[in-house]
This record gives C-alpha cells, structure tokens and sequence, in this order.
C-alpha cells in the first residue's frame, strides 16, 4: 500500500489503521516505520533487477526537467522498448533532483550517470526531449546516441505551431473573452447552479466549462468546445437578471458573428487535437505516424478554401508554415533520412512513403539498406532465429534442396520482399504485423524493433509529475 497507492509511512503507525486492524485482526502487530522503510528497500531492488533483465531491449529513452511545488527541481528519465511479445512497455528509471543549474554539460552527465546506473549505455540510440536549447544541446553532447536529428517531442514541437498560429489578434481576443467567461462561472457558485439547470432544460449535459491553461495541451480547444456546445445556456445565464447585472452580461456578451468564430476555431483545431491525443498513445507504435497524419491534415484540413473567413486564412497559413518548417516536412539536397522516416519506412501502413518527396524516399531506403547489410554482417551475433527452430526444420532444407531454401539472411531478398508487400490499412497495428512477420524477415525485425520502439512524444517522463508530485509536496 505504500508503494503502490502512496500512502505516507506513518500509516502504519496512525491511529485510526490501528483501530482499523483490532477489530479485523486483534493479534496483529503494528509494523513500525524502520521496518517499512527496510521492506521497502528490499522491494526497491528486487523490482530493479527484474527491470534490468527486461531493459536488455532498451533502445531508446525520454527525459525531461520540472519544479515540484517547492521549488525543487527534478529531472525524470524513462526508458521505451518493445519486448518479446511485440508489446510498447517503458519504466521510469529515475526521478531526482537536481541541485545543478541546469547547463547542457549537467544535464549531459545526468544522463549518462542514469544510464550507467541501469547498464544501458551502449543500447539507447535516441532520446527524445522537448525543444529547449539545454536539453537538446545535453542529448548531442551523448556519445553514444545514433539518431539525433529530429527527435523532439512531437506533440510539443505541435503544439508550438498551433500557439503560433493563435496569436492572431482576432482569435487572441476571443480566447480572451472566453478564458473571462469562464473564469465568471469557476468563481460564481450562483452563476455554476444557474447554467447546470439551464443545461437540464435544455437537456444538454450537466458539465462544466474548461479553462484553458497555457501549459495544458489542447486546453484552448477543449474550452471553446465546451463553450460552443453550451451557448445557448451560457446565454440564458446572462440573460437571467437574477443572476446575473446588466453591466456584467454586457462585460460577458458574446455576438453572433464571435460564436460562428468560435466554430471557426474549434474546427480548424479538432483534426489538431486528434493527432495529439494519437501521438500520445503508448500501447502502439507512434512515431511511424508523425509525417504521414501530419501531411494529411495539411492536406484535407488545412488547405485554403474559397469561403474561408480572414480568421481561417490567417490560421491555416501560419500553422501550414510552422508545421513544415518546425518538423522539416520539405525536404532539400542536405537532408538526412530522420528516425521518423524511418520508422515510416518500417511500419506497413506507410512504408509506401507517400507522404515524402521523391528524392526524400529514395533517401530513406537507401539508409535502411544500408542499415539492414551493417545487421548482417553482425549476423552471427545476433539471435536472429532460435536454435529450436533451425533444428526442426533442417531437415526440410534437404528435402526441398535450393528451391525450397528463401534465403532469409540475405538482407536485399528481405527488402524487395517487404517492398513487396500490400499497405495495410490506416487502422491495423504493426507490431501485431511484425509480430507473425518475425521469421520471414528476421533481419528486418532488427531494425523494426529499434526504430518501432521509439516514442512520437515525451509524455511518459510528463506524466510522472503528477505521481511525483503527490509525494514532493510543499
């Protein structure tokens, strides 16, 4: 209970757990804080060795810096692979503070020490971080790390186009307005009761309006969504001269003209928002997915139409140029083919590269040939086929002779073969793909584990900051 549910360690030991325990079990004796640390301790390394074993596969890791609520700085690292069973798994490695300003060189060697400390040096081949200057400078300074050119986090690297493309004066004041709006029903508890019984006559939800946050991903989204949805509540609670003033539901109006803005808005923003709840996702494979859905909603959402108002154009012209620019969509002469294009290349849903110039195509399987040859020359130190295996169906190579021998080990046979073969749809997953294609390409499989294994995103090492910040409290 104390690890897994974050009870303090004076629980044990509190009055009311002891009244608890005479009446469940009177004979039962307290455990004392000393021995709860010492079985915790005990714990802490028997789960840390069994990670050990599993971080064999460890290709690749995410990092990245916060302040808990007293001030303290933290540096979290946790470590993504794909094991056996062709599942995305990942464990925190380490979550401590730093006492180091917070310098490219520190940073560096805070790494470094974390992966020694877990004996993974020489396996992590990417790091993916968000896009300050430090942290990307801190990831370059490693040495051991093969893939460093664009590996940010994609939906940070995202969600800074979308910012850019919001500073539009026009959307800038009707964000405003809206933060306002609901910022009015968060601190008006009549105002709060009034629009639920609004929202039940009109038989909406009873649901609250979302305030943005600067910091919180797709919160301008979720609040004008939630806003446009309970307009016409929104509008009877200021009607209401029993709630609310006259010259407060003057502050608060909204025109016709600011509401089809905000549909505007919520619009040009959903396919957006969908790609950043996808790229997030940690049960599949994500970052094979970056270019291709970020092509198609330049593509089918963003292009410029001829009824698009000036609050469309400004957006889609904007966010169309940072999304090309921060995520390096065009490519030129001096590209080199990115873990993303690979990973592309690797997953059957886009192996097509259709979504890539012709030369960055080219480009791209180019590398991983090139790749594929360096495996297998290393052939003999990988275990690319089990031995079980290769004893069961030795005897077939005889009787078939040369014709029935596919020559697996030949990494051009395995490329044309995989080039060979049909896309799948949007919505399969390659791992489970993969995973009967084990031994047909057994040299691709490799490569696939490797690149497959990264994350689109830094949301892991985020998402440890709420955990750890129930336990650093003020």
């Amino acid at each position: 209970m104390n690890a897994i549910n974050q009870m303090s360690l004076s629980f044990c030991s509190s009055s009311g757990f002891q009244q608890f325990m005479a009446i469940i079990e009177p004979n039962y004796l307290i455990c004392k804080e000393g021995a709860i640390k010492r079985r915790l301790k005990a714990f802490k390394s028997s789960v840390e060795e069994q990670i050990k074993k599993e971080l064999r596969n460890a290709k690749s890791c995410t990092s990245d810096c916060w302040s808990s609520i007293s001030l303290e700085s933290y540096i979290t690292v946790t470590s993504h692979f794909i094991d056996d069973q062709w599942c995305p798994k990942s464990y925190t490695l380490t979550t401590h503070q730093l006492e180091d300003r917070h310098t490219a060189l520190n940073l560096s060697n805070q790494l470094e020490t974390t992966f020694s400390k877990w004996e993974i040096e020489q396996k992590v081949m990417a790091v993916v971080t968000d896009n300050a200057k430090n942290v990307l400078n801190a990831v370059n300074l490693l040495t051991n790390i093969t893939e460093k050119n664009d590996r940010t986090c994609s939906v940070h690297t995202l969600q800074l186009a979308i910012n850019n493309g919001l500073k539009y004066d026009k959307i800038e004041q009707l964000i405003q307005l809206s933060n306002k709006i609901v910022g009015h029903f968060k601190h008006s508890n009549v105002a709060t009761q009034c629009l639920k019984t609004k929202q039940e006559q009109l038989g909406l939800p009873t649901e609250c309006l979302i305030q943005s946050c600067k910091t919180r991903w797709n919160s301008v989204f979720m609040m004008l969504d939630r806003l446009y949805e309970n307009r016409c509540p929104v509008s009877n609670v200021f009607a209401d001269r029993t709630v609310t003033t006259a010259a407060m539901a003057q502050k608060f109006e909204v025109t016709e003209n600011q509401w089809a803005a905000i549909e505007t808005i919520v619009k040009l923003l959903k396919p957006l928002q969908i790609i950043t709840t996808v790229f997030c996702g940690e049960k599949y494979c994500s970052i094979s997915m970056v270019r291709p859905l970020l092509n198609i909603v330049i593509e089918k959402h963003l292009q410029p139409q001829i009824n698009d108002d000036e609050i469309a154009q400004n957006f889609k012209y904007i966010v169309i140029q940072e999304l090309k620019d921060r995520f390096k969509l065009n490519w030129n002469p001096s590209s080199v083919a990115s873990a993303r294009q690979i990973a592309s290349f690797l997953d059957p849903k886009y192996k097509d590269l259709e979504h890539d110039a012709a030369d960055a195509r080219e480009e791209i399987r180019t590398r991983v040939k090139s790749l594929l040859d360096d495996i297998s020359e290393h052939n003999d130190d990988m275990q690319i086929q089990t031995s079980e295996t290769k004893n069961s169906f030795g005897g077939l190579a005889f009787l078939y002779g040369d014709k029935g021998n596919c020559n697996t080990d030949d990494s051009t046979v395995q490329f044309k073969n995989y080039l060979a073969e049909p896309l799948l749809r949007f919505d399969f997953d390659a791992l489970e793909w993969w995973k009967t294609r084990a031994t047909k390409y057994p040299l691709m499989v490799v490569l696939a584990v490797k690149y497959l294994g990264i994350p689109a995103t830094s949301v892991s090492s985020e998402r440890c900051f709420s955990t750890a910040g129930n336990i650093v409290t003020a």
